[in-house]
């Protein structure tokens, strides 16, 4: 199954305090939008959608933020595969907020397709049963994938460390921190760690 998505409205500790209060007031509706996923009621986070839609048109993210609504019922559905063996479809509208057991359905059968959740629907009484992922990620292929993916994540590991140290001592990038640090105050910034030191 994939991992329930999760927003993060913190910046890193080394982000400066004034980058940390202007984005604050220009990101004020995107990290409303987090907080109301994080809450997880749908309704709210439509209503706020809804209000805002002006905002995230002239940002041309409206259908960025629409696809928060999807991934937030998809989320719902499998915190139910979390807790419950079977469940009825009007029960999982019910418990995810969809407007109707054949929306629930769809959603469902969707997950299903998309390999997100593993269960079988039964038509003829409309429950839903919810199973274990069948993978038991023992034959050779599967640890190859898995062994795969571990190499590309060092090897990309290793190209950001280096463009990292790259940055960290380009001249020309020394150069213009060191102007933008003379127009602030310098109790807007946080210590500058020992790499950047001029």
């Amino acid at each position: 199954m994939i991992a329930c998505l999760q927003f993060s409205t913190s910046l890193p500790k080394y982000t400066s305090s004034a980058a940390q209060r202007s984005l604050k007031t220009l990101c004020q509706p995107y990290m409303e939008v987090a907080s109301s996923y994080s809450i997880g009621k749908v309704s709210e986070l439509k209503t706020y959608i809804q209000t805002n839609t002006e905002k995230f048109e002239s940002d041309n993210n409206l259908g960025l933020v629409k696809q928060v609504i999807s991934s937030m019922y998809k989320r719902n559905i499998q915190r139910l595969t979390q807790t419950y063996w079977t469940l009825s479809v009007q029960d999982i509208a019910k418990n995810v907020q969809l407007s109707s057991p054949k929306e629930a359905e769809m959603h469902v059968l969707q997950m299903i397709e998309d390999g997100e959740i593993y269960a079988t629907i039964n038509q003829k009484d409309g429950m839903v049963r919810f199973l274990e992922d069948p993978e038991q990620y023992k034959n050779c292929e599967m640890i190859e994938h898995i062994d795969s993916s571990i190499q590309r994540i060092m090897t990309l590991s290793k190209k950001l460390t280096a463009m990292d140290e790259l940055i960290s001592c380009d001249p020309l990038y020394l150069a213009k921190v060191g102007r933008e640090r003379q127009r602030f105050d310098f109790d807007d910034f946080d210590p500058v760690p020992q790499k950047f030191n001029i």
